[in-house]
């Protein structure tokens, strides 16, 4: 349970003195989402990896209690067993911390937004709360951000979240290259009118805002030069809204978007544009290395190497160069500056460490040239080695005379032999022994060449998979640089491991992925049905389903209609119950039909779906008109639909006599609404008359 918070005195002057001080919550999302640090997030997650010698996680969770914030619930998946050990060990775990952590696995969540639904389901949350990812390093006052959306809220009601950005120019280097977004703010730079994410590909296409946003607003700023801090300020309002929108995955592209571009919501958004201060998210190994050397440059302090965040003994030299104790350098090893070195580690002779992270207990040997490299805790560096601009992770062992160029990732544990020469160029080579590693064991690397490594391009939203060559053990992956992609496939454990299908996934090689998502998608709401779950478990099921096989839409409304005919039929015994049952399945599924349901055509896809369920089956006419005018009462289906999905099977292509025998049991009930049309535009052209002849 959490500490009671302090709570001031109640004065009488004023709403918000009135009012008792709040718990002041924060959310953390560990997870990633994203394969971007693979093949290290294989065996930790990204939230742990050091950054600057510390964890990740101490960054953000120091920034958060300099906020004052009193409760933080930490939501993971990958990894979830090391987190919280982790915290159980730290410092947060004990009675002086200025807050309480508490850790919630769940095995479901595969994006924000199933955090965001899970998160409304729990009921964890009373107040407006902090939502922040679990990489954020940051020096900024909340307490300020947080007074101000507190202020904007009783002159706004409709205020539901406030997002923190920062002006930086277009080639900073803490800027993630291709996470470019167009965002539209009212003439006082306050208000955040629409939000639009960029895609690279899409670099040289006319981009187009809608004419209402012109039209009520003659005055804009539009603003391609923001950093997202991915720190906001949110509403307890915001995770139900994700809840009735199941397709819902990103907190920018989905949420932020979705709320603006939909004047029905009537809500608003509000930005807090850092004047000062220091905020920036790890979200790609080039991130990674540009806040890195903000940290040893200062730029974040008091969040430096020598403020020692995790029980650490630095000490800071001139040239930003920090040390621990018993370091042990040779007499002729040469220190150049913004370098930190990690307690227990030796440099030999003659070797030059200029602009790089080395860990604790790391052996580096004669005539080594380090530069700008991240060496995590016990690697050992042979005798004559070039290494430059990579990362090396725990317990990696570089024989002598060893070349590693730029953008190289060898992961934890891998052995790369004599000699060796490891290329780096646009793409990042990524050698890890994840697959087979035991304690102890470490795999060679022989005669690594640039041949050997298959070309993988991430997509924008990483669909395809992680490319891989196998050599003894030992897998290479390469990846493209310019780290374009955010996915909504995060860094699970060894189930998701390159080249393994995940669990329940599996398909035969002569079945589609259409078809398996057609299986998996049925079989999970037909079960659902059966066993009473409430639709907002079946939504996030069929959604997690839809965003791991990147199902369309239109496979949605395939498997959930063979489902709900699979789930009613056993239970119609005659012509009388047959509306009892079918009405009480639809009013259950209404949330579920309204999230798959957007244009005419949807419509009439989902009856001719329906109608091709029912061939052959008894009543099947008679079911079809039933569920018609279910859908028409609860205006899912609307006259344009159902007519259009009628005067198809009428089209030149026809259908088989088995579909027109399910159809013609609706021919009454299409025909009445003919008739409405009819007099509907009868009645428009009477009072057309009408009009024409007061004018005259």
């Amino acid at each position: 349970m959490a500490p009671p918070s302090k709570r001031g005195s109640a004065k009488k002057s004023g709403l918000l003195e009135e009012a008792p001080e709040s718990l002041l919550q924060a959310v953390i999302i560990a997870d990633s989402f994203n394969r971007r640090f693979r093949p290290l997030t294989l065996e930790k997650p990204r939230c742990l990896l050091p950054l600057a010698n510390t964890p990740i996680i101490e960054y953000t969770l120091e920034f958060l209690a300099l906020g004052g914030v009193e409760e933080v619930f930490l939501y993971c998946h990958a990894h979830h067993d090391m987190i919280t050990e982790y915290i159980k060990e730290s410092k947060w775990s004990r009675e002086s911390s200025p807050f309480t952590v508490n850790v919630v696995y769940s095995p479901s969540i595969m994006s924000v937004g199933d955090v965001m639904r899970e998160l409304d389901q729990s009921r964890l949350i009373k107040e407006d709360f902090i939502l922040v990812s679990g990489d954020i390093v940051s020096n900024v006052s909340l307490q300020g951000i947080l007074k101000e959306h507190k202020a904007r809220k009783l002159v706004d009601k409709n205020c539901i979240m406030t997002s923190v950005l920062r002006e930086i120019s277009p080639g900073h280097r803490s800027r993630p290259r291709g996470e470019n977004a167009l965002v539209v703010l009212d003439q006082n730079r306050q208000r955040i009118l629409h939000y639009e994410y960029l895609k690279q590909s899409d670099s040289e296409s006319a981009l187009v805002l809608p004419r209402e946003l012109g039209k009520a607003n003659p005055t804009m700023s539009l603003q391609e030069n923001f950093l997202d801090c991915c720190i906001d300020i949110v509403s307890f309002e915001v995770p139900p809204l994700f809840t009735e929108n199941f397709d819902w995955q990103h907190s920018r592209k989905d949420f932020l978007h979705g709320i603006l571009m939909d004047e029905l919501y009537g809500k608003t958004v509000y930005a807090h544009i850092l004047k000062s201060g220091y905020a920036g998210r790890i979200q790609s190994l080039q991130t990674y290395d540009a806040i890195s050397q903000d940290i040893t440059h200062k730029w974040t302090y008091p969040f430096c190497p020598d403020t020692n965040l995790n029980q650490q003994t630095y000490k800071y030299t001139r040239g930003h160069i920090y040390k621990e104790a018993k370091v042990i350098l040779a007499q002729s090893a040469v220190i150049k500056d913004n370098s930190t070195i990690g307690a227990g580690t030796s440099v030999g002779d003659r070797t030059i460490i200029a602009g790089a992270t080395i860990g604790r207990n790391c052996m580096i040997g004669k005539n080594v040239q380090l530069f700008s490299a991240t060496l995590w805790d016990n690697v050992v560096i042979g005798d004559n080695c070039s290494i430059s601009k990579c990362i090396i992770a725990n317990d990696a062992l570089i024989g002598d005379g060893c070349t590693i160029e730029p953008g190289a990732i060898i992961s934890f544990g891998v052995t790369v032999e004599k000699g060796a020469y490891i290329p780096g160029t646009a793409r990042y080579t990524k050698i890890s022994t994840a697959k087979e590693r035991e304690p102890g064991k470490f795999t060679k690397i022989v005669h690594l060449k640039t041949k050997t490594l298959n070309e993988y391009e991430d997509s924008e939203d990483d669909e395809d998979e992680q490319a891989e060559t196998s050599r003894g053990g030992l897998y290479l992956y390469d990846d493209d640089g310019s780290e374009s992609d955010y996915s909504d496939i995060s860094d699970f454990d060894d189930e998701e491991l390159p080249g393994k299908k995940k669990k329940g996934h599996a398909r035969t090689s002569s079945e589609s992925e259409a078809d398996s998502f057609f299986r998996e998608a049925y079989n999970s709401l037909l079960g659902a049905l059966k066993q009473s779950h409430s639709v907002d478990i079946m939504i996030l099921e069929l959604n997690g389903l839809r965003m791991s096989a990147n199902a369309e839409f239109s496979e949605v409304r395939r498997a959930t209609t063979a489902a709900v005919i699979s789930y009613i039929l056993p239970k119609i015994s005659s012509n009388e119950n047959t509306s009892k049952v079918i009405d009480a399945t639809i009013e259950k599924l209404l949330p579920l039909f309204n999230r798959m349901i957007f244009e005419v055509s949807d419509q009439a896809e989902l009856l001719r779906f329906i109608q091709k369920e029912l061939v052959g089956k008894e009543r099947g006419g008679i079911i079809m008109q039933a569920i018609g005018m279910k859908l028409y009462n609860e205006d899912l289906c609307d006259d344009e639909g159902i007519l259009a999905w009628w005067n198809e099977g009428n089209g030149p292509q026809g259908e088989t006599p088995e579909m027109t025998k399910v159809r013609e049991g609706t021919r009454a009930f299409v025909k009445w609404i003919e008739e409405q049309e009819e007099e509907g535009s009868e009645e428009e052209d009477s009072e057309d008359e009408e009009d024409d002849e007061d004018d005259e």
